[in-house]
């Protein structure tokens, strides 16, 4: 008896030991390395280029770093971070030891490292080399040994191995390989995507693409390619997989802002721009009428619209007329009041406002009274609060401050709109179509600023598509060739309607506007105001996650964030085991598991068995917020909160049976389940809910 209980106390010590390994807060930031020596910045550097939208994508964050700045970060600073990330383009650093020495010791605290270029420390700016054992530590602390006979004779170079899968990922490699370093690869689980060597020697064969657990990295010339014209870059990796699997992701649930109830979020938001400007549609009207009358009055479309302050103050460049044309504005229903700063500013950072290279732009504002100075906190917060005491309702504030001009704010900048409870958005310009043909040119979800982030827009506005409005003037019609790729085959961006007042401008402009609305309209989307959208992005951003183990993960802090998308198929959530979770839809693109509003904890159980909830009834997607939500007796109970009329699904119910729903000043309906218990229920408006099996 006293053998068995050793037994089994000796199992639960070893269970417990491996439960605890697996535990723990999940570090979602990444650290970004980039040199201010080779005249990259925190926003141009490959990174921000290329691999920040697909971390975002997977759930991530990012924060960026100029490597030439020393001391760096101490081990204690560091423990907020899942892995570094470098993005070097030279292989000069000032004091490399010093840097290889730090980085070597991130790795044995167990970062990972992504190396997207070259390692950029082989020497300093006096040509004197870094220690070679460092050099091959690190690469050896990724599972590959570092061995030099470095040569950029591409005609001696083939290729011996190009991963199927992950390679060549929207471009083919080129026909002879760009470079080689003698990477082997050595370790336990690591993996070359691209492998080559010298002609005639095997002995010779080495990666060019490495990936493991430990982190990985691709060399110049395997990642990317980049037409010598135009610049337009295409990838030759898979940016999304590479990051997956350096980052040891799989299995990894991701916090994901641009779905809500497994419905794509949508919204439209307009800068203030032409407002009060010249129109040729009707010579009697201005731009502002245009687009209330022929956009906003016709489409029912959440639509957040900002004025410029000064425009509109008579104080400042404005007239009783404008006002009055403001307010009608604010009152439409699907229309959410926001600000697009006081004066519009061109440039918001003081270095650009006073370079040569701006001088002749509007880098203060062009509404502005004679003698003023730049004060963004009367651009940011007078604004809004001009616009909250004179044009808008009562009940619809301006909370929402839309960036203009460059959309460069700094950081200080945005902690004042933060410290006056004002939502922020602009900046990202994301475009994808047939002519800028690749994920380059999706933008991150954010711009990070030290403790603040700019939140960037879902897509690019149509000054961006009429080249800079010289025309053509329809170009914003394609937006919606962008809108497409960027929710399909990943939702990476929600829809977006990004535009300025003065698209109602010209006839075809304006149509251009329409089509992307109907476009819009036609899809199956949850359609939210901005502020909405920039609130689930705060979420997403301010979250933690804990694995408890490979098929449990809990939540916190998420806010507005309320979706979670899982990328595997195997496992489906044990909902009678979650806790804070409403339900979740199987799609194509993965599962998206829905949060329970209002809550600050959520916990995410998973199992492979896809039975598991076949008779307990949960939301399987929703155009809405789904509030208060309860299994009753018979069915289940909730409040709907949608834009205007929406849809909502039901998993688990009993098949093929018939369920009395119960809708707010509507008649009850009688409707069946399907074969496989799921029963949808169409225009709906907001109100409880209540489903009962007949």
């Amino acid at each position: 008896m006293r053998l068995l209980n050793r037994i089994i106390v000796a199992f639960l010590l070893v269970f417990l030991v491996l439960t605890c390994a697996q535990a723990g807060q999940v570090k979602r930031k990444v650290l970004v390395l980039y040199n201010g020596a080779e005249q990259r910045t925190a926003v141009d550097n490959s990174f921000i280029e290329g691999f920040a939208a697909p971390l975002n994508y997977l759930g991530f964050m990012y924060e960026m770093r100029d490597v030439s700045l020393r001391p760096l970060p101490s081990d204690e600073a560091m423990k907020e971070y899942r892995a570094v990330f470098t993005t070097f383009s030279e292989d000069l650093m000032n004091n490399p030891d010093e840097y290889l020495t730090w980085l070597i010791r991130q790795q044995k605290h167990g970062k990972q490292l992504i190396v997207a270029g070259t390692p950029g420390a082989f020497s300093d700016y006096d040509k004197i080399s870094a220690d070679p054992v460092l050099i091959r530590k690190l690469f050896s602390n990724l599972g590959f040994s570092y061995q030099g006979n470095a040569t950029n004779d591409d005609y001696l170079l083939k290729y011996e191995h190009v991963d199927p899968v992950y390679m060549n990922f929207e471009r083919k490699l080129p026909l002879f390989p760009d470079k080689y370093m003698q990477l082997v690869p050595v370790g336990k689980d690591v993996r070359s995507w691209v492998s080559i060597g010298l002609k005639g020697k095997p002995e010779t064969i080495a990666a060019a693409v490495g990936v493991g657990p430990h982190g990985g990295f691709a060399l110049d010339g395997y990642m990317r390619w980049q037409d010598p014209v135009n610049y337009q870059k295409q990838w030759y990796l898979n940016p999304f997989e590479f990051l997956r699997v350096c980052l040891d992701l799989k299995g990894m649930p991701a916090l994901t802002p641009t779905t809500l109830n497994g419905k794509r979020v949508a919204f439209a938001h307009i800068d203030g721009d032409g407002f009060a400007g010249y129109t040729e549609i009707d010579k009697e009207k201005v731009c502002g009428e245009i687009i209330m009358e022929r956009i906003l009055g016709r489409y029912d479309f959440p639509t957040s619209a900002s004025v410029i302050a000064g425009e509109i103050n008579p104080a400042v460049k404005g007239s009783p007329d404008n006002v009055e044309m403001a307010r009608t504005l604010f009152e439409m229903k699907n229309v959410e009041t926001a600000s697009h700063s006081y004066t519009h500013p061109f440039a918001w950072n003081a270095k650009l406002r006073n370079s040569e290279e701006y001088k002749d732009e509007f880098v203060v504002g062009q509404y502005e009274l004679s003698g003023y100075k730049f004060d963004a906190h009367y651009e940011i917060v007078d604004s809004c609060d001009y616009i909250s005491e004179n044009l808008a309702p009562a009940d619809k504030p301006c909370r929402v401050l839309f960036w203009s001009g460059m959309c460069e704010p700094t950081e200080a900048q945005v902690a004042i709109a933060d410290k006056a409870g004002i939502l922020n958005l602009n900046g990202g310009d994301t475009v994808f179509d047939s002519l800028r043909n690749s994920y380059f040119g999706v933008s991150p979800l954010y711009r990070a600023l030290g403790t603040r982030n700019q939140i960037y827009t879902g897509q690019a506005n149509e000054n961006i598509l009429t080249n800079l409005w010289s025309g053509p003037y329809f170009g914003f019609r394609n937006i919606v060739e962008t809108m497409k790729r960027t929710g399909s085959p990943r939702r990476i961006m929600p829809i977006d309607i990004y535009y300025h007042f003065y698209s109602g401008e010209k006839f075809s402009s304006l149509k251009a506007l329409e089509d992307v609305y109907e476009w819009a309209l036609s899809q199956d989307t949850a359609r939210v105001f901005a502020s909405a959208y920039i609130k689930m992005v705060n979420g997403c951003l301010a979250a933690k996650v804990d694995k408890i183990s490979s098929d449990r993960f809990v939540f916190q802090d998420y806010a507005d964030c309320l979706s979670i998308r899982l990328d595997g198929m195997e496992k489906v959530p044990d909902l009678a085991k979650c806790r804070n979770v409403l339900g979740y839809d199987i799609q194509p693109e993965g599962i998206f598991v829905h949060l329970r509003p209002g809550t600050k904890r959520a916990e995410l159980a998973l199992t492979v068995d896809k039975t598991v909830n076949g008779n307990l009834p949960y939301l399987k997607n929703a155009s809405g917020w789904v509030r208060n939500f309860e299994r009753t007796a018979k069915g289940v109970r909730f409040d709907f909160d949608c834009f205007s009329k929406g849809r909502f699904e039901l998993g688990g119910l009993l098949p093929d049976r018939k369920y009395r729903v119960v809708r707010k000043e509507d008649l009850p309906l009688e409707i069946s389940s399907s074969n496989d218990g799921v029963l949808g229920v169409n225009g709906v408006v907001s109100g409880t809910v209540e489903i009962d099996l007949i």
